[in-house]
């Protein structure tokens, strides 16, 4: 009999820490969003300049979210909630499903989506030529993007969502 040796419990253990570490940087990913919504509003209301901290913070803040969308990903493709899940019960079932539909589809999409609203806010924001104008489509953006992502995010208080022990 040959003598194996098996991996499972290494990749146990990698999927756990992904799931923690996308758990943990939700809330990074929230402050900045927070943050610079109130920096863009003020940067707006009182006419100041756009400077070089406000666009140190749109890159942060975009970085993060882009962290948080590779880690989902992974998270997606091998974890049990995501493809593996459709595959098992099939993609009818899972749309069926409110639970299974939020992972499937919901979670990932409106990510997905803000992410990229990001991005473009980041980009427009640094085009524009007028610092107010960089502040208000900033701002517009990033709170686009915050409502999204607090939309999509498996709170405990969503319906079937507190069994959830990593939340």
């Amino acid at each position: 009999m040959k003598n194996t040796i098996t991996f499972a419990f290494p990749k146990r253990f990698a999927m756990q820490h992904a799931i923690l570490t996308h758990s943990i940087l939700r809330w990074v990913l929230l402050f900045l969003l927070l943050f610079t919504i109130v920096s863009a509003f003020i940067g707006k209301q009182q006419q100041k300049s756009f400077t070089k901290q406000d666009n140190a913070l749109s890159l942060l803040l975009v970085s993060v979210a882009d962290l948080q969308l590779l880690i989902g990903l992974y998270l997606y493709i091998m974890g049990a909630w995501g493809i593996k899940n459709i595959q098992q019960i099939g993609m009818s079932a899972a749309m069926k499903d409110s639970f299974s539909r939020f992972f499937a589809v919901e979670h990932i999409m409106g990510m997905v989506i803000a992410i990229v609203l990001l991005h473009i806010g980041r980009a427009k924001s640094k085009r524009a030529l007028d610092d107010i104008k960089k502040h208000k489509v900033l701002f517009t953006y990033t709170l686009i993007s915050f409502i999204l992502i607090l939309i999509s995010i498996p709170w405990p208080f969503r319906k079937g969502f507190a069994m959830l022990g990593w939340i």
